[in-house]
């Protein structure tokens, strides 16, 4: 009786633990992600590693303009590994700002090539600041991507104009 008892009970705390520790476990991270879709070259939502140097980010794909208008905005943190990649149809000089943004973040364009064309470094939130109060950060060559992470993250991993940053959509 009391060995059965204590598996019962073994069963009810492994089934605890799995249900509290095990949420961010899901089958779907066994499973190849690389599954083709129905247009394999143009992913344009979801996530996307990104990596350049020795820097690995797992980046949100923000290419509707809608996304790209919200960027950041509203979030409260964001995981050091963890970032948002702007995808643009053409290539261009892409302004940004830090509307709704709560905590600093690094920015950095790319070209179509997808090398560094430049970093902003730990731009800092502007709270309660009216739309026309906030800074604008515009780049010192057109890009076609953007990845924005959080602050320190470029700098912490040696990252220059010209590095070349591999990604695929």
């Amino acid at each position: 009786m009391k060995k059965d008892l204590a598996i019962i009970i073994g069963l009810f705390l492994f089934i605890v633990v799995i249900l509290v520790f095990g949420r961010s476990y899901s089958s779907m991270n066994f499973v190849d992600q690389s599954t083709p879709n129905a247009s394999p070259s143009k992913k344009l939502s979801g996530n996307v590693a990104v990596s350049v140097r020795n820097l690995n980010i797992d980046a949100q794909i923000a290419s509707k303009a809608s996304d790209r208008k919200k960027g950041l905005g509203g979030r409260d943190t964001l995981a050091l590994n963890q970032g948002l990649l702007f995808v643009f149809d053409t290539k261009g000089p892409y302004v940004f700002w830090m509307k709704d943004v709560k905590f600093a973040i690094d920015i950095i364009w790319m070209d179509e090539n997808k090398r560094i064309v430049d970093i902003l470094a730990s731009v800092p939130p502007e709270p309660k600041k009216s739309d026309s109060q906030l800074t604008r950060y515009k780049p010192r060559s057109d890009a076609l991507y953007v990845l924005e992470t959080n602050a320190g993250i470029a700098s912490l991993n040696g990252l220059q104009i010209g590095d070349q940053v591999n990604f695929e959509l």
